[in-house]
C-alpha cells in the first residue's frame, strides 16, 4: 500500500531510562499479539522519531529559560599568576624593573544590561513561540506514528488475506490433481492433464512462499515501528473489516479539510513559526538601537619584588658647598656648608595575604555603546530576518496545500476503491461461476487443463482484486477520519 510521507529526522541515541520504559512496556497484554489500539498508543510514545521530537521539545523549553536568564546581571570571576623575566612593569608600583620576578592579579566583574533595543524581551517571546511550536511538534509526530502504525497494520491484514487466498488455491489446485490423476489412470484424461496441474501445483507453492516472505517483511515493519526487537513473539489482533459497500463515504473533502486546518498541530506549529519569525525580525531591529548597560569590579595584585615600607630615616653623607651672592650683580659671594643628606626607606617583606588585601582596587560605572557603522551587519542581519519571515510564511501555505492535497487525493482514492470493489465483487461471483463450471468440464473432459488454469487464475486475479480494493478503501476512509480529528478504530 501506498505510504504516507514524512520528514526525515536524525535518530539520536536512546537515554537508559527511555530503554528501560521501553522493555518495560512490550507485549502490553503478555500473550503476544497487539491490537491497532494498543499499537497505536506504545508508538506514540516509543517511537524513535516522537521519542527525538520530545527531546527536541526540551531543548525548546531550555532556550525560553536561558533567555529569561539572560536578564539578569552577570558574574564573572577570575585570576593569573606570571613569571617575569627582564624588563617588566611592577603591577604593584608600577615602577619599571629589571630583573627575575613572581607576579598576581585576582578579578571579579558583574554588569547588568539595561537597554538592548528591546532584544531580550523579544527573544524571550520568540522562545516562547518556539517552544509552543515544538509542542505541537510532538504531537504532529505521534500522528505521523499513528499514521505509519495503521498503514503497516493493514498491509499486515491486506497480507494475510493474500496468505489465506494462496493457500485456498493451492488446495483447490491439489484437489483437482488429485481428481485429474484418478481420472488419467481410468483412462478418461491424458497424461498431460496431469503433467499440467502438477506444475500449476508448483506455482501456486511458489506464489504461496512470495505472499508469506511479504507477510513477514510487512511483520518486521511495524515491529521497527514501534521499536520492539525483531526476535520477540509478535503477533497482530485481526477484526473484522466492514465491506466498503456497507459504509459509503459521506463528508466532502472540503469539510475534512475545513476540520483539519483547525485541529492538526502541524498546521498550528506552522503558523506559530510565522509569529516566530516576526519576533526574530524585531530582535534583528533591535542591534540598531544603543545599547546601555551597568558594570562593576573589584581586583587586587602582588608582585615579589614590593617591600612593606614601615618608615624612613634621614642618612647625612658629609657636606657640600654652596655659594650665594648678597648683591645682584653676584659681586659679593658668600660660601656656606650644607649637609649632604637623603631619605631611606626602612621596609620589610610584603606577603601575598597582605598585598592583596591591601590593594584592593574597585571601580563601577556605567557603559553606552552606540551602533555608527559596522560593515552593515545589522541590516544584514535584518534581511536576513526578513527572509526567514517569508519563508515561515511559505512554509505555511505549503503545509495547508500538501494537507488539502492529501485528503483530496484520499477521497477520490477512497471512492475509486469502493467503486473498484463492488466492481471486483462482482467479477468474483462471476469468476467463481464460471470456475466452477470449468471444474466440471475439466472432469467430463471437455476442456483441458491449460483452459482450466486460465479460468483458476481469473478467479485468483479477481480475488486479489477485490482484497486489495477493500483493504485500500479502509486505508483511506481511517485516514479521513483521522484528519477529522477521530480515533482510529476497527
Amino acid at each position: 500500500m501506498k505510504k504516507m510521507s514524512k520528514k526525515l529526522l536524525l535518530v539520536i541515541g536512546l537515554s537508559l531510562s527511555g530503554m528501560y520504559g521501553a522493555v518495560a512496556q512490550q507485549d502490553p497484554n503478555g500473550d503476544g499479539k497487539w491490537s491497532l489500539e494498543e499499537a497505536v498508543i506504545y508508538a506514540r510514545e516509543n517511537n524513535l522519531n516522537v521519542r527525538q521530537s520530545k527531546l527536541n521539545q526540551r531543548v525548546s523549553e531550555i532556550d525560553v529559560k536561558q533567555s529569561k536568564f539572560e536578564r539578569l546581571p552577570s558574574l564573572n570571576a577570575g585570576g593569573n599568576y606570571t613569571f617575569n623575566s627582564g624588563s617588566f612593569q611592577n603591577p604593584v608600583t608600577f615602577g619599571l624593573l629589571t630583573q627575575n620576578a613572581q607576579t598576581a592579579s585576582i578579578q571579579a566583574n558583574s554588569s547588568l544590561p539595561v537597554f538592548s533595543g528591546f532584544q531580550q524581551v523579544n527573544q524571550i517571546k520568540q522562545n516562547l513561540l518556539e517552544l509552543q511550536a515544538s509542542e505541537l511538534d510532538y504531537l504532529s509526530a505521534q500522528n505521523e506514528a499513528t499514521i505509519d502504525v495503521v498503514t503497516s497494520y493493514l498491509n499486515i491484514l491486506f497480507v494475510k488475506e493474500q496468505i489465506g487466498l494462496a493457500e485456498l488455491q493451492r488446495e483447490l489446485t491439489r484437489q483437482q490433481l488429485d481428481r485429474t490423476r484418478i481420472l488419467f489412470e481410468a483412462g478418461t484424461l491424458a497424461e498431460n492433464s496431469v503433467l499440467d496441474l502438477e506444475s500449476q501445483l508448483a506455482t501456486d507453492e511458489l506464489d504461496l512462499i512470495s505472499v508469506q516472505n511479504q507477510g513477514d517483511i510487512a511483520r518486521l515493519g511495524l515491529i521497527q515501528l514501534l521499536n520492539l526487537p525483531a526476535n520477540q513473539s509478535f503477533e497482530i489482533v485481526v477484526p473484522e473489516i466492514p465491506e466498503p459497500d456497507q459504509n459509503p463515504i459521506l463528508v466532502s473533502p472540503n469539510q475534512v479539510y475545513d476540520v483539519a486546518v483547525q485541529t492538526l498541530p502541524l498546521v498550528k506549529a506552522t503558523d506559530l513559526r510565522i509569529l516566530s519569525a516576526g519576533k526574530a525580525l524585531d530582535v534583528a531591529r533591535g542591534a540598531y538601537y544603543p545599547r546601555l548597560s551597568l558594570f562593576a569590579g573589584i581586583n587586587s595584585r602582588y608582585s615579589n619584588t614590593t617591600d612593606f615600607v614601615i618608615g624612613r630615616e634621614t642618612v647625612v653623607d658629609g657636606f657640600r658647598e654652596q655659594t650665594f651672592f648678597l648683591d645682584k650683580d653676584g659681586r659679593e659671594p658668600f660660601v656656606v656648608f650644607v649637609p649632604n643628606a637623603s631619605i631611606k626607606e626602612i621596609s620589610e617583606s610584603y606577603p601575598i595575604i597582605d598585598q592583596f588585601k591591601d590593594l584592593v582596587g574597585k571601580q563601577v560605572g556605567v557603559s553606552l555603546q552606540v551602533p555608527i557603522f559596522n560593515g552593515l551587519q545589522v541590516r544584514s542581519g535584518v534581511e536576513r530576518a526578513k527572509v526567514a519571515q517569508q519563508n515561515a510564511q511559505l512554509n505555511a501555505e505549503i503545509t495547508r496545500n500538501n494537507l488539502r492535497q492529501t485528503i483530496e487525493q484520499a477521497y477520490v482514492d477512497a471512492r475509486a476503491a469502493q467503486r473498484r470493489y463492488l466492481a471486483a465483487k462482482e467479477q468474483v461471483a462471476a469468476a467463481q461461476k464460471n470456475f466452477n463450471n470449468a471444474q466440471l468440464r475439466l472432469n467430463n473432459g471437455i476442456i483441458n487443463t491449460i483452459e482450466y488454469n486460465i479460468v483458476a487464475n481469473s478467479l485468483r486475479s479477481a480475488q486479489s482484486s477485490l482484497i486489495q480494493a477493500k483493504y485500500d478503501y479502509f486505508f483511506k476512509e481511517k485516514v479521513l477520519d483521522f484528519y477529522q480529528g477521530e480515533d482510529i478504530s476497527f
